[in-house]
């Protein structure tokens, strides 16, 4: 039985048109192989929308709130820095770095079977009746990269080196992105 088979195979292989249809097999099938590589598989889709690191998303209005951010602790930077020995009136500038972006809480719920296991995830909804009000898991500040202090006791070693071991170990930047300066009094304008 095997025997006429490969008989058969034989007779069929030493036609030229065999040879042409083989050979247009073979290109048609490495067609199909590059066109499957340009369309992702559905499962793989699924997993980046499931993926939990794309529920981090950027602020619509991010440049309003690292600004409001960075001017919250510069107000903060002079209020502590003007109670230290020496440093006097002082004005504080600060740079930021990125903007602000929010982590929301999702509910994720595991379902399997024998070969197939899925996870479904939905953001946590406060209140449903206004609709937009999502849980935020966690809230991720601009990272501080520059600061500029101008004091009246600016001119100081001392003082210089006290304003800039506070500050930077409450903004937790290293102490060549701070920079201490003597400001100038009303009268010298």
């Amino acid at each position: 039985m095997l025997k006429k088979i490969f008989e058969k195979l034989k007779e069929f292989m030493h036609g030229e048109k065999s040879v042409q249809l083989l050979v247009f097999g073979g290109l048609a099938g490495l067609v199909c192989i590059l066109l499957s590589s340009w369309f992702p598989d559905k499962s793989e889709e699924d997993d980046k929308s499931n993926d939990p690191t794309s529920s981090v998303i950027e602020a619509t209005d991010s440049a309003e709130d690292s600004l409001k951010y960075a001017e919250f602790l510069e107000s903060r930077l002079e209020s502590m820095l003007s109670k230290i020995d020496g440093v006097g009136d002082c004005s504080v500038m600060l740079t930021v770095s990125g903007s602000v972006s929010y982590s929301y809480a999702q509910n994720e719920e595991n379902q399997s079977s024998e070969n197939v296991k899925e996870i479904k995830r939905q953001h946590v909804i406060l209140d449903e009746k206004s609709g937009d009000s999502a849980l935020i898991e966690c809230t991720k500040n601009p990272e501080v990269v520059g600061v500029i202090i101008a004091c009246e006791g600016g001119e100081h070693n001392v003082v210089r080196e006290e304003i800039i071991s506070a500050v930077g170990a409450v903004l937790d930047i290293p102490s060549n992105r701070i920079c201490v300066t003597k400001k100038i009094s009303e009268s010298e304008d």
